[in-house]
C-alpha cells in the first residue's frame, strides 16, 4: 500500500477536523453552499459524490462484460441481495435504531418521519 492508502483513516479524519473548523471559521460561505440545492438535491455533494463515482467507472473492463453471462449465479446472487435483501434490512435495522435505540434522544411527534 502506498503512503495515503496506509493513513487512509487519518487523512478522512483530519478532512473531517478541517471541514469542522473551516465551518465554524466561516459560516456564511457554507451557508451558501448549502443552499445550492435543486429539487432537495444539494449540487455540491452531489458532484462530490460523482467525482468519487467516475474513477471507479473508469476502471471498468468493458471487454470483459461479455464474459458476464459465464458467471450468471454471482450476477443472480449479487442482484438478489442488493434488490431483494439489503432494502428491506436496512428498513429493518433502521426502524430498530431509530424506533427504540435513539428514541428517547429525538422527539416523540418526529419519530414516524424518521422511518420510511
Amino acid at each position: 500500500m502506498n503512503t495515503f492508502e496506509r493513513y487512509l483513516t487519518l487523512w478522512v479524519a483530519l478532512c473531517i477536523v478541517a471541514g469542522v473548523a473551516l465551518g465554524h471559521a466561516v459560516p456564511g460561505f457554507f451557508t451558501a453552499i448549502a443552499s445550492a440545492e435543486i429539487a432537495n438535491v444539494n449540487l455540491p455533494v452531489a458532484v462530490l459524490i460523482w467525482l468519487m463515482i467516475v474513477p471507479m467507472l473508469l476502471k471498468i473492463d468493458f471487454g470483459a462484460l461479455g464474459s458476464v453471462r459465464e458467471h450468471w449465479r454471482g450476477v443472480g446472487v449479487t442482484l438478489f441481495v442488493n434488490w431483494a435483501v439489503k432494502p428491506f434490512s436496512m428498513a429493518l435495522l433502521g426502524s430498530f435504531f431509530i424506533g427504540h435505540v435513539f428514541a428517547p434522544m429525538l422527539p416523540s411527534g418526529q419519530i414516524p418521519s424518521y422511518i420510511a
